[in-house]
């Protein structure tokens, strides 16, 4: 790891980057005025950007049964899927996970996070233009967004941390906002388009109702009262007419009860909060991978994008780098790759000749070695 230098041109970061290149190039989300002090203390930080880290590990995305595991340390037991924070088996927290990193499904989940993030928090709740919001691909799960504005270069990490709570909906109340068990004197009920999580929680009850399944409704209720999730689907469309309406008419769901109203909301919030990486959020001298930059675990490229360019932004097609030559590799075992609008595998002790951005890929995830 080579830290604390700086460059006072382009073409002396580009030639020091050609002198040795690196696997990896990250570059502070901090401003100081002398960046290449090797003590943190004399650098003189002068503000940061805001920096978000969306990241498809940390989404439940169903295809992660079939391609992600992780192990506990402590007991050594191994699981699938989405990685807990405690070991079932032992309860420990020592957990290694192994990710899958080229699953279209993944990165098109935490492609919409980014839109949520964008069209539901930073611009409307927060007021940030979009000549405000620089997008890139991270290289490998995800995306990072760097908020650059004067509004935001000061803030502490105990303000940053604010701003994590309210777009993750850390402790959030939803009384507070409109949402009460029972209605008593003049009350102005939430609705669809209200701004901030008032109209948030309402959007998110009426998408969880509109393509909720039976099962979905029982597990809101008692056991008992399998029979109520029965008529709740069979009046669905009431119900929605009735948070359609002005005012909205919350009391056809409230007779449902407690349970079923609390789980309804608690669904809301699950739908409507973005899942970020709040280490990164509220690291005021933050480390990042540099847009444009090649991923060295990955060989894709840290595309710089706009927000107008990441609806039609793939990835699998658009970031990858090495696009000519193959590579004769070993595989002991990989999932199937989508990679350039092709499908590779799965392989399970295989020689195979491979595109160079294939083989790259495998090795450096340490699923093949050269042949």
């Amino acid at each position: 790891m080579i830290r604390h230098v700086g460059f006072h041109s382009e073409e002396k970061l580009r030639s020091f980057i050609k002198s040795g290149p690196p696997s990896h190039i990250y570059y502070s989300s901090a401003y100081y005025l002398t960046p290449e002090e090797k003590d943190m203390d004399l650098k003189g930080w002068m503000g940061a950007d805001l920096v978000f880290d969306i990241d498809s590990d940390h989404l439940p995305t169903p295809c992660k049964e079939k391609h992600d595991k992780w192990t506990c340390l402590d007991c050594g037991f191994v699981g699938k899927g989405l990685q807990p924070e405690r070991c079932p088996n032992c309860e420990g927290r020592r957990l290694k996970s192994e990710s899958f990193y080229l699953c279209r499904s993944c990165l098109e989940a935490a492609k919409d996070e980014v839109f949520k993030l964008v069209e539901e928090f930073l611009m409307p709740d927060f007021g940030f233009s979009s000549n405000e919001i620089h997008l890139a691909f991270s290289g490998r799960r995800g995306y990072h967004l760097h908020v650059e504005s004067e509004a935001v270069k000061e803030l502490d990490q105990y303000a940053r941390r604010e701003v994590v709570d309210y777009v993750k909906a850390v402790s959030i109340k939803p009384e507070v906002h409109g949402f009460h068990l029972a209605v008593k004197g003049s009350y102005t009920p939430p609705s669809l388009d209200n701004p901030g999580w008032r109209g948030r929680i309402a959007r998110g009850i009426y998408s969880f109702l509109s393509r909720a399944s039976l099962e979905d409704l029982v597990a809101l209720l008692p056991p008992s009262r399998r029979h109520e999730a029965e008529a709740i689907l069979a009046s669905k469309d009431i119900l929605l007419k009735a948070i359609e309406s002005s005012p909205p008419r919350w009391a056809a769901l409230l007779k449902y009860g407690r349970r079923f109203w609390e789980g309804l909301i608690a669904k809301a919030v699950e739908l409507q909060h973005c899942e970020i990486d709040e280490r990164v959020t509220t690291d005021i001298r933050r480390l990042i991978r540099m847009p444009g930059s090649l991923h060295g675990d990955t060989g894709l490229i840290a595309m710089p994008l706009t927000l107008n360019e990441l609806d039609t932004f793939d990835p699998l097609r658009d970031a990858v780098a090495f696009r000519e030559g193959e590579v004769k590799v070993y595989v002991e075992e990989a999932p199937e790759i989508s990679l350039m609008e092709m499908s590779f595998g799965p392989y399970k002790n295989s020689k195979v000749r491979l595109p160079s951005a294939v083989a790259l890929y495998l090795l450096r995830a340490g699923l093949a070695r050269l042949v």
